[in-house]
């Protein structure tokens, strides 16, 4: 049955905020003789790189915190009241008003996971069964690792009435997809970032210290950093280029004719239903040309489909 719960429409940030924990101060190695060294090679510079590394990691997630609180919307408090309204509707079966105050809030510039997985559910009970799986889709865009959202949307896919055979993806695609895939783009950005950052700091951690131990330990961490910076590297490239280059639909029409041309007055080519999930590739003259991943093609009006 379709998944329904109380959520929040305002979810901090915290992905960063348990993988990094700072450690207890830096002891130098009991076989090494303290001399009293200048510039580079002083321990108390060495001991101040380390510990700017772990600040490093501390300080992060909090400025990524205060850029999300910063980018928040300016009318809070009304956006919390239609949210708490459109919650109040549902809940007394008024699935339409509800959907009119979730939409308000979307129009009025808010992009929420959560007011797109609730708008999801009042189409879905309003028998708007498009409607439902493209909401849903934005919602998995905002919280990728949500399991209610996706298993609303195999549910919602069960019904669809189209049913059309896809090859899978290449292996390094599927790979670079699933691997990182609790991440939105945003928030893959910013690991790559901190990736980056972590990585230069301990290569010059190697190059800074004198001990061959802690440099053979800095190397070893900076090329698991660096392994770790290029999976997410590309698979933040992938998912950009799917985003800006393979841009989908989902059709939220009951029923619509996709045609050999732009217009009317070419012939219907075949049909599809509401909920099919379709693949972009221009538009001209209020008409999208897609393709199904089958490889049929043609051209569909474009107020029967919404772009993801």
């Amino acid at each position: 049955m379709m998944k329904e719960r109380t959520i929040l429409l305002h979810r901090p940030f915290s992905a960063f905020n348990n993988l990094f924990t700072a450690r207890g101060s830096a002891v130098l190695h009991p076989g090494l003789r303290c001399h009293a060294p200048s510039g580079l090679a002083n321990p108390r510079f060495q001991f101040f790189m380390r510990n700017s590394v772990k600040a490093f990691l501390l300080i992060c997630p909090l400025l990524f915190s205060a850029i999300d609180f910063v980018r928040a919307s300016p009318n809070r408090e009304t956006i919390d009241r239609l949210f708490a309204q459109g919650n109040s509707e549902y809940q007394k079966g008024s699935y339409a008003s509800a959907g009119d105050y979730y939409t308000q809030i979307l129009n009025s510039g808010v992009d929420s996971g959560p007011v797109y997985y609730n708008l999801g559910n009042a189409c879905f009970k309003q028998k708007k069964l498009g409607e439902a799986i493209y909401y849903w889709e934005k919602a998995l865009q905002k919280s990728p690792s949500d399991q209610d959202i996706r298993e609303n949307l195999e549910l919602a896919n069960l019904m669809v009435v189209d049913r059309i055979e896809t090859r899978a993806d290449p292996l390094p695609i599927r790979v670079l997809s699933a691997l990182p895939g609790l991440f939105t783009i945003n928030q893959e950005s910013r690991v790559v970032f901190v990736l980056f950052i972590v990585a230069n700091l301990l290569f010059s951690i190697c190059l800074l210290s004198k001990n061959p131990g802690n440099s053979f330990r800095a190397v070893v961490a900076t090329m698991v950093i660096a392994v770790l910076f290029v999976i997410f590297g590309c698979s933040l490239g992938w998912k950009i280029y799917e985003r800006d280059y393979r841009k989908k639909g989902v059709v939220v029409e009951q029923k619509a004719d996709v045609r050999s041309g732009p217009g009317p007055e070419n012939i219907t080519v075949f049909t599809v239903h509401e909920g099919i999930k379709v693949q972009v590739h221009g538009s001209t003259n209020g008409w999208y040309q897609i393709s199904l991943p089958n490889g049929w093609n043609g051209w569909l009006q474009q107020n029967y489909v919404r772009m993801l």
